[in-house]
Parts: C-alpha cells; sequence; structure tokens
C-alpha cells in the first residue's frame, strides 16, 4: 500500500542514533578526584583539599585562643579581688595576734591560780551575738574565684608560674580554713571555763593543754600569714593601705559595725596588745623565753 504524497516517512531508529548529540557526561567532583584526570589536575586537588582543612584547624585554633585569652584576663580581675579581700584577713590575723595571745595566756593563768574549783573565766557578747570566752578573727578563708577556674578549666591556660603561685594560695588558703576550724572547736571546748567546775589534775591538765594547743595555732597562723601577704604583695601590690585600715581600725567611711573587724575593736577596748599589719614582711621576735642564747644555736 502506498503513503499518500507530502507525508514523510518516519525517521529509523539507526538515522536517529546516528544525528543525536549525546548529553555530556557529569560527574561530580568526587568522582572526577581520580588520577583519570591527569596527575597535574589530580595533585592539584588534593593540594586544595589540603589547604583548606588547615586553614579551617587555624581558624578554629586562632578563635579557641582568642577566647581562652579572653577568658583569663577575665579572671585576673575577679581574681584580683579575692586577693585583696585575702590580704585583708592576713593583715587582721597578724595585727590581732598578740590580743589573741594575751587572752589566752590570761585563761592559762587563771585555771593555774584557781583552788580545787575553776574560777569562772568572764564572757564577751560579740556583735553577732556569741558568747565567747576569746575574741578571735573568725574568716570563711576561701579562695573561691581560683576553685572555679579549676573546675571549669580555665586555670590550665594561665601561664605556668601564675598557675604555680595560685595553687600555692589555694594551699595557703585551705591551710588557714584547717587551723580556723581546729580553733574553734577547741574554744568550743574552753567553754566549759564559764562553769565553776572542779579542778582535779586531769581536767586542769586537760584545759592546759588546751590553751597551750590553741596558743601554737594562733603563733602558726601569723607565721603563714606574713609569708601570704609576702607572697600576694608581689602579685597585685597589696591593696590600698588606707581601705586596710580603715577595715581593722576603722574611719571615717565606716558606716557599720561589720565594716571593721570586731576582735580589734574588742582589743581596743579592751586595752589589750595589737601588732602593726606594716611589718609583715619581717620575720617575728622570738618571745625571751624562747629565744636562743648568744653564740649558740637552738
Amino acid at each position: 500500500m502506498s503513503k499518500p504524497r507530502g507525508e514523510s516517512a518516519p525517521p529509523s531508529s539507526a538515522t536517529v542514533d546516528a544525528g543525536a548529540v549525546a548529553p555530556p557526561a557529569h560527574r561530580s567532583r568526587w568522582r572526577r578526584f581520580s588520577p583519570s584526570m591527569g596527575w597535574p589536575a589530580f595533585w592539584s586537588e588534593i593540594l586544595i583539599v589540603f589547604l583548606g582543612v588547615v586553614i579551617a584547624l587555624a581558624a578554629n585554633e586562632a578563635v579557641q585562643e582568642w577566647t581562652w585569652r579572653s577568658k583569663v584576663k577575665e579572671a585576673e580581675v575577679r581574681l584580683r579581688h579575692d586577693v585583696d579581700t585575702l590580704f585583708i584577713w592576713y593583715a587582721e590575723a597578724v595585727v590581732t595576734q598578740p590580743c589573741v595571745d594575751a587572752q589566752l595566756e590570761a585563761l592559762g593563768r587563771r585555771v593555774l591560780t584557781s583552788g580545787e574549783v575553776l574560777q569562772p573565766a568572764p564572757i564577751h557578747r560579740s556583735t553577732t551575738g556569741v558568747d565567747q570566752l576569746a575574741s578571735v578573727p573568725g574568716r570563711p578563708y576561701v579562695f573561691g574565684t581560683w576553685d572555679a577556674l579549676v573546675a571549669d578549666g580555665t586555670a590550665t591556660h594561665f601561664a605556668r608560674d601564675r598557675q604555680a603561685l595560685f595553687n600555692s594560695i589555694a594551699r595557703g588558703v585551705e591551710n588557714a580554713r584547717e587551723r580556723g576550724s581546729a580553733t574553734w572547736g577547741l574554744l568550743g571546748r574552753l567553754q566549759v571555763m564559764r562553769e565553776p567546775i572542779p579542778l582535779d589534775p586531769v581536767v586542769r591538765s586537760t584545759l592546759l593543754a588546751d590553751i597551750h594547743e590553741l596558743r601554737l595555732i594562733s603563733q602558726g597562723a601569723v607565721n603563714s600569714s606574713r609569708q601570704q601577704m609576702t607572697r600576694l604583695e608581689r602579685m597585685y601590690g597589696g591593696p590600698d593601705a588606707d581601705g586596710i585600715d580603715e577595715f581593722l581600725y576603722g574611719g571615717p567611711q565606716t558606716d557599720d559595725a561589720w565594716d571593721v573587724s570586731r576582735t580589734v575593736v574588742f582589743c581596743k577596748a579592751q586595752g589589750l596588745p595589737l601588732a602593726d599589719w606594716r611589718g609583715f614582711s619581717e620575720a617575728p621576735r622570738l618571745p625571751a623565753s624562747t629565744a636562743p642564747a648568744a653564740g649558740k644555736t637552738p
């Protein structure tokens, strides 16, 4: 059967295959990332990827370094406040030590001079409403900022010498806190001296032993406080001297009894001796009874 005129036959499959243009081959970047693309192009791709990774890591490290430096700088400001507070507390320990020792010595004399029954020791009512045989400084001795920096890892980004210094201060604070706990424990035991208790040899020796231990703790505290003050002064120069005096002795800017050392206030009111904190860098003199004789070594 013949086809109508003007009507062309559909192209054969052979004609279509021969005349069609094949679509361009497309490969992803990673599929093209092979030696088949040519060695120069292959190593070029390798170098680009390597440099990208190095730059990204360097940028991340730079950001981390800047972040830690900012944290360390901010932490130094907060540490300065803690250090100044510790300096003032140590200064209070130095100033009040002669007064505390005089109170304890008086308690010891009372035990020795009493007969078979103890003559009750006078009780002093502190500004906090606590009845006590002796007025002694009671400070919490905390180094909270450094403890927090150690906990969150910031402390490891300080210079090594600064880390060693702050760790040393933290150990001193811990020792001071332990001495304070021991002091208040012994003072609690001595509260029996407010009563006319019988004094047999065992009771008398026990009371004297507690009093002597308190005097030793007090002497050790002042020696440690001098060392810590010297260390803190080398770090930051120490707080303002007028501010220390105002806390210890009161001043025109003192509006509240809580702004001054209550132990110093008590000692001044009782006419008991006080030391000068400004001599903290000088070695304390030994009492005459314990000082070595000239030309002899202890």
